[in-house]
C-alpha cells in the first residue's frame, strides 16, 4: 500500500497588520500510519469502508433510483450535467446510494458511521478493534482501511512555541527615504497586483464580480471574523457549509481548538471572498460560496483523502460551478504515479470534472527545472479534469517554488499560471488587517476567482468551453503560439478579460 500525505501548500504567511507584520512558516507534519496489526482493543479508530458493490440493481430499480435523484439533486447541478454530460445521461453508478441495508450492518457491529461517500461506494466509521474486525467479516465488505486513531484535536494552549510578540517600528532616520506605505494606494489594497496580472479589473468594472456563480472552497476550515467578509455592500455569501473532520455543519473554529487550524483555509477563502475597499479584496466577492473543512489541522492520514471526496460530492450535488482546492499529496505518491487515475483525491475530481464542474487545484510547491522528461507535479492537480495552476510573482516570472509538468502519462501540467508569491489576502487575527500568503496554494483560488468572474460573462458554457477560453488567453501560448515545451508554464497567465470575450485579439 503505498503512503500519502496531504498537507497545505502555502509556502509561507505573513501576519500583516496595517502598520507592520511578522513572518511566520508553514510547518510540515509526519504521516500517520497505523497498520491493522497495530490495532490495540478497546481503544476507538477512525477507518474506511468500502463496499463490493451498490446491491446490483436492476434496470427498472435504476430507474427508479435515478429519478429520486433527479428530485434531489440542486436544480443547477442537474443544468450543468445536462450540458457536459450529454449522452452519457445525468446519473451513473457512481451516483447510486449506497446500499441501505449495508451501511445498517455495519453499525449493527457498534461502529458509529460519520461520511459516506457514494462515489467511492463506502462510508468512514468510529469503531474499535473487535468492531472493525466484525466489519470486515461482512460478506458484502470489501476492505476496512485507512485507519486512525481517534483522539481530542489539539487547543491552542498545546502550542509548543508561544505566540510571537509584534515588534515595535522605529521611525526612520531623517536622511533616508521614507518607506512605501503598507498598502498599494488603489482600490484593491494589497491584492492590487494579483488582480491586475490577470487582467481582472475591467471585468469588475463591467459588473462581473462572481454574482451568482458558486464557488466551492475546500480546504481545513474557516475563521469568518474579517470586517472583508461582513462588508455592507458585499457580506460573504455562504451558500451551503460543511466540516467533514467534525461531521457537523459548521465550518468556523470550533472552541479551543488551536486557531492557527484555520489559518490556511482563510487565507485561500479570502484570496477570493474579501471585500474591503483599500485594504483587501478577493477576485470574486460577489460569488456564492460552498466551504467545505476536509482536513484535519493536527495530523496527516489517509482518511483525509476520502473526506476530500466527499466533500466534492457534497458540492458538485448543491450546484457548483467551479471547485478550488490548495489541498495537495506530498512525499506518498510518487511522480510515476501523477498518471490522472491513482491517487484518491484525482478520482475524485475525474469524477467531479465529467459532471461539468470546473475544478482548480494547485500544481504543488515541488520546484521546476529545464527538463521536460520528468515534472514535480502532484495530486490531485494531475486530474486530465482539472485545471492545474503553477505559480508567478507579481512580474509574471515563475517563481522557483512552483512544481512543472508533464503528468506522469506525458500530459501538459501546469495548464495555467498565477500569482503565487506575496498574494495579499485577510488576517486571522486582525479583523480590520490583510495578511500576505504564497504558494500554489493562494495561485490557485486567485485564478478560480478570475474564473467565476469571466463564466458570469457566459454562465452556459460548457467545462470544454471554459477550458478553452481560458487557456487561449493565456500569455505563453499568445506570444509564442504554443505551450511551453518545457512543461513549466503551460499556456501561461491568463487574461480573463480576453477569455471572457470582451476585448479582441492581439
Amino acid at each position: 500500500m503505498h503512503q500519502n500525505k496531504t498537507i497545505l501548500f502555502g509556502l509561507a504567511v505573513v501576519a500583516g497588520l496595517l502598520a507592520f507584520g511578522s513572518t511566520a512558516a508553514a510547518q510540515s507534519r509526519q504521516l500517520v500510519v497505523v497498520t491493522q496489526a497495530e490495532l490495540k482493543d478497546g481503544v476507538p479508530y477512525d477507518a474506511w469502508v468500502e463496499f463490493k458493490d451498490k446491491g446490483n440493481p436492476s434496470a427498472r430499480e435504476k430507474r427508479r433510483i435515478y429519478a429520486a435523484l433527479e428530485k434531489e439533486f440542486d436544480p443547477r447541478a442537474l443544468a450543468r450535467r445536462k450540458a457536459n454530460r450529454g449522452s452519457a445521461g445525468l446519473f451513473d453508478e457512481r451516483d447510486e446510494p449506497i446500499v441501505d441495508q449495508y451501511i445498517r450492518g455495519v453499525e449493527a457491529t457498534g461502529a458509529k458511521m460519520q461520511i459516506r461517500s457514494r462515489w467511492l461506494n463506502g462510508i468512514t466509521v468510529i469503531a474499535n478493534k473487535a468492531q472493525i474486525q466484525k466489519v470486515e467479516s461482512l460478506p458484502y465488505v470489501k476492505a476496512v482501511t485507512d485507519f486512525h486513531l481517534l483522539k481530542p484535536r489539539s487547543k491552542a494552549s498545546d502550542r509548543k512555541e508561544p505566540p510571537r510578540k509584534p515588534r515595535a517600528q522605529k521611525a526612520a532616520p531623517a536622511a533616508v527615504k521614507p518607506a512605501e506605505p503598507a498598502i498599494p494606494p488603489s482600490f484593491y489594497g494589497v491584492s492590487d497586483s494579483q488582480i491586475r496580472i490577470l487582467n481582472l479589473e475591467p471585468l469588475h468594472q463591467a459588473g462581473f464580480t462572481g454574482r451568482g456563480i458558486r464557488i466551492a472552497v475546500i480546504d481545513c476550515g474557516f475563521q469568518l471574523d474579517s470586517e472583508s467578509f461582513h462588508h455592507p455592500e458585499h457580506p460573504l455569501r455562504i451558500f451551503a457549509q460543511r466540516d467533514f473532520v467534525e461531521n457537523d455543519g459548521d465550518v468556523r473554529p470550533k472552541p479551543g481548538i488551536d486557531p492557527g487550524n484555520y489559518q490556511h483555509g482563510t487565507s485561500v477563502l479570502g484570496a477570493i471572498a474579501a471585500y474591503l475597499p483599500g485594504v483587501v479584496v478577493g477576485s470574486a466577492y460577489d460569488a456564492d460560496f460552498i466551504l467545505a473543512n476536509a482536513e484535519d489541522g493536527d495530523e496527516e492520514y489517509y482518511l483525509e483523502e476520502k473526506w476530500f471526496v466527499a466533500a466534492l460530492e457534497y458540492a458538485e450535488a448543491r450546484g457548483a460551478d467551479i471547485v478550488t482546492s490548495s489541498l495537495v499529496l506530498y512525499d506518498g505518491y510518487t511522480y510515476d504515479q501523477t498518471d490522472g487515475k491513482t491517487a484518491v483525491q484525482t478520482i475524485g475530481m475525474n469524477i467531479a470534472a465529467d459532471r461539468g464542474v470546473i475544478c482548480f487545484a494547485g500544481a504543488g510547491n515541488n520546484g521546476n527545472d529545464t527538463d521536460p522528461a520528468k515534472g514535480s507535479l502532484m495530486p490531485p492537480g494531475d486530474s486530465a479534469g482539472a485545471i492545474a495552476v503553477g505559480a508567478v510573482g507579481a512580474d509574471g516570472k515563475i517563481a522557483r517554488f512552483s512544481s512543472d509538468g508533464p503528468s506522469a502519462d506525458g500530459r501538459l501540467k501546469p495548464e495555467v499560471l498565477s500569482q503565487g508569491v506575496r498574494v495579499g489576502t485577510v488576517s486571522i487575527t486582525d479583523p480590520k488587517g490583510f495578511s500576505y500568503a504564497g504558494g500554489t496554494s493562494l495561485a490557485t483560488p486567485v485564478l478560480a476567482g478570475a474564473g467565476a468572474c469571466f463564466l458570469q460573462t457566459h454562465p452556459s458554457w460548457t467545462l470544454k468551453d471554459f477550458k478553452k477560453a481560458l487557456f487561449e488567453s493565456g500569455d505563453y501560448w499568445r506570444r509564442e503560439g504554443k505551450t511551453d515545451p518545457l512543461f513549466v508554464q503551460g499556456y501561461g497567465v491568463p487574461d480573463v478579460y480576453l477569455a471572457a470575450g470582451l476585448k479582441e485579439k492581439r
